[in-house]
């Protein structure tokens, strides 16, 4: 079915036609990605099988070979600052699916304030760590 639906050029380049299907079975990154944080070591399992699960479940939930370093990155740091946010806070910014770190910081700080009414949580100060001016809220 997904095969049929791609243009008759892109019908002949594995990478389109691999992506259509997986698009039509909703297998994505973000698959690969719950995947790794449910992963956990069986009992009598081989370290170097369950090394290489994981290994493959990264590289295709990063995309490495598609992404420039930087990239890969931000989403692991997005992923992070996602993973430490309290409870409420966390599931408001999963629900808004944020792309990019500057973005659910963003979310967070909306979601901060509206729980509590009077208080910006915004930042106005400049971030002291290098790297972070990109996330300064205007």
């Amino acid at each position: 079915m997904a095969y049929r639906n791609l243009d008759p050029q892109d019908a002949l380049i594995y990478r389109e036609v691999k992506k259509a299907v997986l698009d039509q079975t909703s297998i994505n990154p973000e698959t690969y990605r719950q995947r790794l944080r449910r992963t956990r070591f069986p009992s009598g399992a081989r370290p170097r099988a369950v090394a290489q699960r994981i290994k493959e479940d990264y590289w295709r939930w990063l995309e490495p070979d598609q992404k420039t370093g930087g990239q890969v990155a931000e989403e692991i740091a997005l992923e992070q600052f996602v993973q430490v946010l309290p409870p409420g806070g966390k599931e408001w910014v999963q629900r808004h699916r944020p792309k990019t770190l500057a973005e659910a910081v963003t979310l967070t700080e909306d979601y901060m304030a509206a729980e509590r009414p009077g208080v910006s949580s915004r930042r106005t100060d400049t971030p002291s760590s290098p790297g972070l001016e990109s996330l300064k809220s205007s």
